[in-house]
């Protein structure tokens, strides 16, 4: 969709100025190649490098490098949905709805990954999402002009500055620190064109339907990137369609809002038709469960300051990293917090307010709204600290806010889900490079004779130089040769990576080498009905310390292990640097392994082979819901019981023995028992505060309804009224 060739204007004075803004499909490829060769030079070093290593900090790169593999496993390989994956988590696997999966990226790329391989076709995406960004930007400025009667050089320059504007700013580069799919912002111009495309011509009464079905299609393209900005161009939407409505001419009026109303609502049939084999499963799973809701201290932590829109790049080559520590938020990471607009961006915008105020009315409109949504829930001029968290959001409670985001957060169905509200800082700057492109090509019509090229060459440098941050960061993978071993190992059982008190994506970037499946991995949104917080052994690891099962984790290591189906454990030394980290997670698996001999070692990893075990050992497991996570205050561990019924699971259950359940409870509530798909309830003993239910009557309630005896399964239900912390439990038999 590309608008009318300009016309030639009075200031294109030489024949080759002459050709290159008056030819359509000429001064669009210029374009093109232009921006592509910013995009090399802004990322330099990474032109020499396309085939061995990816930019960023090497961190989230390596999940989303993942995401490109996992495409061409399941689409190719598999011929299965990628929105599964048995891979990740084994042995439940676990669904990637909520993963910022971005396929469009994994699909646009399958040929190049196909050919050459994952690291050429991650620096694709970079590649193409720079270069596409930038003349999406291109396109709708130069539409905004031509509303002005814009032609001539400036109808090229000022638009041209707008991509750069956008595709370079500070916001885009510092999601190439490994955020892939917010550097996808390429569809972003394009939708809100052809958005404003269908609802132009609905109001003048001519053909929309083409304009709308394009917008759809962007919207896809969008979705199918970062649901983070599908929702911004939802609400863009909205913003376009009052604006429209309001300058009616004539005055706003019903029948006025219904036509304009069509060209929106056949873009979002399109979208929801064509997403809804995702977004189906996305909203069963949002009304469910609430695992991909984060904590409300994360609304506090990756909010924008004003600051944070007005300071220089903190990326800047000549400022980092000193400047990471300027005014602004101070606990985000660096890319979550560099949102900086750029002065040379805000003095063209400031001068298309004062040339065109009609045309820049709306796109003001649009920047402010959302530059308001990305201060999140609490307003901030300067430093965002712990400091400026509310205690009650440190601990945990959900605390209203009237913030114009607190207020959109209490309005839009699952826009909870989101947590990084720094984000809608893409449509501030989106707004801003219309605007800019705008200012600076009705300034370069005001002047005369040569001045016009000397000033576009300077706002050009001006801008290159603002937005600078090359030498661009890269990451090659650090794979060790191991894996490369592994990989030939008929053995298909999964792989239990050390250490594992965190997620780490590098263990993603291993299985693209191996292809073992993964005990504990590294994905958006923490899924509980996972293994990793819910069984003894995995809980020692995770948390570095006992859970509130009381399972000897070196007792029920060979039997849980084999339940897990994990044949191989990998000690990663360069992932524990040193710390409690390091000497607890060696200590434990030297224990599980004592008299052992590694199967493999070097200065970096030691790896273990899984025996089978001797005999299965009983040991417990929480179940997927309604427990909270593990608290720890004065050396006392808990979990809090956050509804009914939590299960309580155990594994190779004996025929004879207890199952104690230590707790804590205010206003007089109390656990109840039963087994999971009988009504009855289990006859307990026990003091205040000890509930203690016995084996071989539960597991006779079982056998007599003919549920399940491995895990045999119990529920544990609330009655009264306040909250029940589980301190301890403990299973014993004889």
């Amino acid at each position: 969709m590309l608008p009318s060739a300009p016309p030639r204007g009075v200031l294109a004075s030489t024949p080759l100025v002459r050709i290159w803004v008056s030819h359509l499909w000429v001064s669009h490829l210029a374009a093109l190649a232009l921006y592509l060769l910013l995009t090399v030079l802004f990322t330099w070093p990474l032109a020499l490098n396309l085939a061995s290593a990816i930019p960023g900090d090497g961190f989230d790169g390596w999940q989303n490098y993942w995401n490109l593999w996992w495409i061409k496993q399941a689409l190719v390989d598999r011929l299965s949905s990628p929105l599964a994956v048995d891979l990740l988590y084994a042995p439940t696997g676990v669904t990637l709805y909520f993963h910022t999966l971005n396929p469009f990226n994994g699909l646009s790329t399958l040929p190049v990954q196909l050919a050459w391989g994952l690291i050429p076709a991650y620096n694709a995406v970079v590649l193409f999402s720079w270069v596409l960004g930038g003349y999406g930007m291109f396109l709708l400025s130069r539409w905004v002009l031509l509303t002005q009667g814009g032609g001539g050089p400036a109808g090229w320059w000022g638009p041209f500055m707008a991509g750069l504007v956008y595709t370079f700013s500070p916001f885009h580069m510092a999601h190439l620190l490994g955020h892939m799919q917010v550097m996808s912002l390429q569809w972003m111009p394009f939708y809100s064109l052809a958005l404003l495309r269908s609802l132009e011509r609905a109001r003048l009464g001519r053909p929309w339907r083409r304009s709308a079905g394009l917008a759809g299609l962007y919207l896809v393209f969008t979705g199918l990137c970062d649901w983070y900005f599908v929702l911004y161009l939802f609400l863009f939407t909205g913003l376009a369609l009052l604006w429209f409505w309001l300058a009616t001419p004539g005055g706003p009026r019903l029948a006025g809002l219904v036509r304009l109303l069509w060209p929106p609502l056949l873009s979002g049939l399109l979208f929801a038709l064509l997403l809804s084999f995702w977004l189906i499963p996305m909203v069963g799973e949002a009304l469910r469960f609430r695992f991909m809701v984060r904590p409300s201290a994360d609304l506090y932590i990756l909010s924008a300051s004003v600051s944070d829109f007005l300071i220089p790049s903190r990326l800047h080559t000549l400022w980092r990293p000193e400047s990471f520590t300027w005014i602004g938020n101070q606990i985000a990471p660096v890319s979550e917090r560099t949102v900086a607009i750029g002065y040379v961006a805000l003095g063209l915008a400031a001068a298309a307010w004062f040339w065109a105020r009609r045309s820049a009315g709306f796109w003001l409109l649009v920047a402010f709204s959302f530059a308001l949504l990305a201060l999140g829930p609490q307003m901030h001029w300067g430093n965002i600290g712990w400091e400026q968290i509310p205690p009650a959001v440190q601990r945990g409670e959900e605390v209203a806010s009237s913030s114009p985001y607190g207020l959109l957060n209490q309005l839009i169905p699952f826009m909870r889900i989101s947590r990084s509200v720094s984000r809608f800082a893409v449509m501030v700057q989106l707004s801003l490079a219309v605007l800019a492109g705008l200012g600076g090509a009705l300034l370069l019509r005001r002047l005369r004779g040569g001045w016009s090229a000397g000033v576009a060459a300077l706002l050009l440098a001006l801008l290159i130089f603002e937005y600078w941050v090359a030498p661009y960061p890269l990451s090659p993978p650090d794979t060790p040769a191991y894996y490369h071993e592994l990989a030939a190992d008929p053995d298909p059982r999964a792989l239990l990576n050390l250490p594992m008190n965190y997620d780490r994506p590098g263990y993603l970037l291993y299985q693209t080498v191996h292809g073992k499946p993964l005990t504990t991995a590294y994905i958006s949104r923490e899924d509980p009905r996972t293994l990793v917080e819910r069984l003894p052994l995995l809980q020692h690891f995770r948390h570095l310390g006992p859970d509130i099962l009381a399972d000897d984790p070196v007792a029920v290591a060979p039997s849980l292990l084999a339940d897990l189906g994990v044949g191989t454990v990998v000690l990663d030394r360069y992932k524990m640097p040193g710390g409690e980290e390091r000497s607890y997670t060696e200590a434990l698996a030297s224990a599980i392994f004592a008299g052992q001999s590694p199967l493999y070692a070097d200065e970096r990893i030691t790896v273990y082979k899984v025996a089978e075990p001797v005999a299965a050992r009983p040991y417990l497991g929480l179940g997927a819901l309604h427990w909270g996570p593990l608290q720890t205050e004065g050396g006392r561990r808990s979990r809090t019981l956050l509804g009914s019924p939590a299960e309580l699971q155990i594994y190779h259950p004996p025929a004879q023995g207890e199952v104690t359940l230590h707790y804590r409870s205010a206003a007089g509530a109390t656990p109840l028992l039963r087994v999971a798909g009988d009504a009855e309830l289990l006859a307990t003993t026990g003091s205040d505060g000890t509930l203690q239910v016995d084996l071989a009557a539960a597991l006779a309630v079982a056998s007599a309804r003919q549920l399940p005896l491995n895990p045999l399964t119990l529920q544990i239900e609330i009655a009264g009224d306040g909250n029940v912390a589980v301190e301890q439990i403990r299973l014993s038999w004889r």
